[in-house]
């Protein structure tokens, strides 16, 4: 049996890696799928390579924007009708190096919490 059979997985940070992946195995259990991400292009291309046909919907958007957070967010439930799952990825590295060495501004970008979602 499916475990997520009908259910719907919001997963941002959905155009590569742990994203994709996440996507892939919620669609083999049976979920429909919002891949969100800030590049359009890889989510084009996800999208294509998960298949899937109407249980798979991209959605271009920069998970810190609060606007952005809402529009996906409708997006999803005027598509189907509800969000059973929030896969929460998405994120940014910034730079690799020694704290010491790390930009302030970057530094505050990547720690800060996202305004909604």
């Amino acid at each position: 049996m499916k475990r997520l059979q009908g259910k719907v997985a919001v997963i941002t940070g959905g155009s590569g890696g742990i994203g994709k992946e996440t996507a892939a195995r919620f669609l083999e259990k049976g979920a429909s799928v919002v891949l969100v991400d800030i590049d359009q292009k890889g989510l084009d291309t996800t999208a294509k390579e998960l298949g899937s046909g109407d249980r798979v919907l991209t959605a271009r958007a920069d998970v810190s924007n609060e606007d952005d957070v809402k529009s996906y967010v409708q997006t999803a439930l005027d598509r189907f009708g509800r969000i059973d799952v929030f896969f929460n990825n998405a994120g940014i590295e910034g730079n690799v190096a020694p704290l010491e060495q790390q930009d302030i501004a970057m530094f505050d970008k990547v720690i800060a919490a996202p305004t909604s979602g």
